[in-house]
């Protein structure tokens, strides 16, 4: 042990610098050393009071090898080591932490050290104080100073102020499919009854780096009431709010709100003369034979329709059901055209085209449906739902609880994209380049202003922006609209054919060129396109 070693023959001390722990070693033959270990001479540095400085474990072993050996030596076997700290910045440079060590024999890190290296790294905001010193004198990452992200406006909106809405845009679901038949009744409101209120786009709050360079926030998109206003008026207390001109029926179109009026008959037939009317149409009977309805809101009727014409912009419901008469007969079908959903209890010997979806209750016999999304037949839960001849055409769902019947009358079933949506996708798309050229044209005039030394007039100019603001807009609405279509086109993709019960001999499934003709009855399942191939499981 150390301890019996003459205090003469070693000693552990500071050299000149005061920054070293020295050991120095003179053997004495007279004086008896019993060996040590390296644990030994660290414990007799702690001893000798130098315990915070960093030893050196190297130098401990050759020290403590030498010793045992009696050869003299003066060997650095301890350093002093100061604190040391460093400040990271974020990306952003809105965020800085502070991470540091305490020191080992040396100077510890102050609070002035790590101000002066945080000017040095630019920061002129206010430091956390508190929180550097209490991380003093060790810690990692400890948030000394925070800077502000920019908070980004909020879009402006519009909202619904009444608790029902007809609404002509479709929603379909993440899988692709709509339910157009829970629509609930009609509603209606009387003049003055607030519809919408414009909520104002939020400029935003602006952000600070830790340098204190302003970080600008993003003002939210602005959206604003349709130019057109139909049945609709500003409220004189509010101009943010629309409050409905007339009685009737409200319509909802993305930012276009208008209120229809509702023109109600009993029956349509030889009495009330063919409808045509500039909103929505209300039957509380039958619509009769070789009659013609025309409507550019939503048609309702509360009885039948037999052999008649029936035209909307918006839905059809139909509470009775269509019938037409057999192909021989010299009398009219029951057509049916709208730009949104047809909803029935049955269909026979009818021509049936919806834009969105076809929902008829109980069965179709020997009809003729084109639908834009969907053709459902039958309820969930119904005994009912058969699709029997005829040819019927969904862009993405065509679901019946039976195709065909016992009797192996043809029925063809047809899925998958719709020519109509192409054409609509390109239409917007030329619509678009368009707008964009026009833009082009307003923003080269404006540039050669600016270098022009006779500028244009103040006013000439500021109706040249705003002509540019309202083209971005238009732009953009499109873009909307072109997005939208290509997302309906897509889910076409996926379109499936699904047969709940039973499928019997003589039906015909399309999709595209892909055909399969059902030779045995058999028990229902689902159709679908996968990897090329038109399958049945």
């Amino acid at each position: 042990m150390l301890d019996a070693a003459s205090p003469k023959s070693l000693s552990i001390h500071l050299d000149e610098s005061g920054n070293n722990v020295m050991a120095s070693f003179v053997p004495d033959a007279e004086a008896g050393l019993a060996p040590i270990t390296s644990a030994d001479f660290k414990q007799a540095v702690t001893a000798a009071g130098f315990d915070a400085y960093r030893p050196d474990d190297l130098a401990l072993e050759n020290a403590t090898s030498k010793y045992n050996s009696g050869i003299a030596f003066d060997i650095v076997v301890a350093k002093a080591v100061d604190g040391k700290f460093s400040i990271t910045l974020s990306d952003d440079h809105v965020s800085a932490w502070l991470s540091c060590e305490s020191p080992m024999g040396g100077t510890a890190v102050t609070l002035e050290h790590i101000l002066e290296e945080s000017k040095r790294k630019g920061i002129t905001i206010d430091l956390n104080l508190a929180a550097i010193e209490g991380a003093l004198p060790d810690c990692n990452k400890v948030l000394i100073a925070a800077g502000r992200l920019p908070e980004h406006g909020v879009d402006g909106r519009i909202d619904i102020l009444i608790p029902k809405i007809s609404n002509r845009t479709p929603h379909v679901d993440k899988d692709g499919l709509a339910d157009f038949r829970e629509l609930g009744d009609v509603l209606t409101v009387r003049e003055g009854d607030p519809l919408v209120r414009h909520i104002p786009a939020t400029d935003g709050l602006p952000g600070i780096t830790l340098s204190g360079k302003p970080l600008p926030a993003k003002k939210g998109k602005e959206i604003s009431f349709a130019s057109k206003l139909d049945g609709v008026i500003p409220d004189p207390n509010d101009p943010n709010v629309l409050v409905a001109a007339i009685h009737g029926c409200p319509v909802q179109q993305k930012n276009e709100i208008r209120v229809e009026p509702v023109y109600t008959v009993q029956n349509v037939d030889l009495h009330s003369g063919n409808i045509s009317f500039d909103g929505t149409i209300h039957v509380t009977g039958d619509v009769h034979t070789g009659m013609t309805i025309k409507g550019t809101g939503d048609i309702l009727i509360d009885g039948t329709v037999e052999g008649a014409h029936l035209e909307a912009e918006g839905d059809i419901t139909i509470k009775g059901g269509i019938l037409g008469l057999a192909e021989e007969s010299d009398a009219p079908h029951s057509m049916i055209k709208c730009a949104g959903s047809c909803t029935t209890r049955f269909a026979q010997n009818a021509h049936i085209a919806a834009g969105s979806g076809i929902f008829i209750h109980d069965y179709a016999m020997q009809s003729e449906l084109r639908a834009g999304h969907q053709i459902i037949v039958g309820d969930q839960g119904s005994r009912r739902g058969d699709l029997i001849g005829g040819v019927a055409h969904a862009a993405m769902l065509l679901k019946a609880h039976v195709l065909g019947s016992d009797t192996n009358v043809n029925t063809v079933v047809i899925a998958g994209a719709d020519k109509a949506l192409h054409e609509r996708l390109k239409a917007a798309a030329e619509t678009r380049e368009a707008a964009e050229h026009k833009l082009t044209n307003i923003i080269k005039l404006l540039e050669l202003d600016q270098h022009n030394p006779v500028h244009l007039p103040a006013n000439t100019i500021k109706a040249i922006e705003a002509t540019r603001e309202a083209s971005i807009a238009e732009i953009e609405s499109i873009r909307e609209d072109e997005a939208e279509l290509q997302a309906e086109i897509d889910l076409t993709h996926d379109a499936q054919v699904i047969v709940e019960k039973r499928i019997f001999t003589g039906v015909e499934v399309r999709f595209g060129l892909h055909h399969h003709h059902v030779i045995i009855d058999r028990e229902g399942g689902v159709f679908q396109m996968k990897d090329g191939e038109l399958v049945f499981e």
